[in-house]
């Protein structure tokens, strides 16, 4: 079995000025997206309209090239044409496909919610019942809440983005640093 050690040198050799501007870059972008919330989820919509719009052409081609041809695929096909102009329309209007992404992260945390509380109550023998249905419990008013308010949910997810964004930077500038130290030593 072999073992790989980690030394000094190895941890040195890293340039440290890279992961420094990687974790500025991740600061200066999660700054931006917590102070910006709004043009931030415009742009992350319009982003998922692209990327619809180039699995649907990708999805035609594919119709197209199946062993069977266009008979033996045409639902692929179809699913195609419709996603194409989902993605548009996304362009077009990412106000109203923002909110209906919203609304299906709200059902979704609303059924496993749901799933989670049924499994806590049921499962007689699980170990922390009780945080599992806690958990299961605060998903069922997250979801609600994210249903009833889909700008609300589109607001907090950006944030909460903007969020992890400003804290893998800061780690990012320290570690850089850290190995710098190392470096020096």
């Amino acid at each position: 079995m072999a073992v790989d050690v980690v030394t000094v040198e190895n941890v040195a050799s890293v340039k440290w000025g890279s992961l420094v501007l990687l974790g500025a870059l991740a600061v200066i972008f999660g700054l931006l997206v917590v102070l910006f919330p709004t043009v931030s989820a415009t742009v992350l919509i319009e982003l998922i309209g692209i990327l619809i719009i180039l699995l649907s052409f990708s999805a035609l081609v594919l119709s197209a090239l199946s062993p069977g041809g266009w008979k033996s695929s045409a639902l692929l096909a179809v699913l195609a044409i419709i996603g194409f102009f989902v993605g548009i329309a996304t362009i077009i209007h990412p106000f109203v496909m923002g909110q209906a992404l919203a609304i299906i992260a709200g059902i979704a945390l609303f059924l496993g919610g749901l799933i989670g509380l049924v499994v806590a109550v049921g499962e007689k023998t699980m170990m922390h019942r009780g945080l599992f249905a806690l958990q299961g419990i605060l998903a069922i008013i997250l979801g609600l809440m994210i249903c009833v308010l889909p700008l609300l949910g589109v607001a907090l997810m950006v944030i909460w983005v903007g969020v992890i964004l400003v804290v893998y930077g800061i780690i990012g500038i320290v570690l850089g640093y850290c190995i710098r130290s190392l470096d020096a030593a």
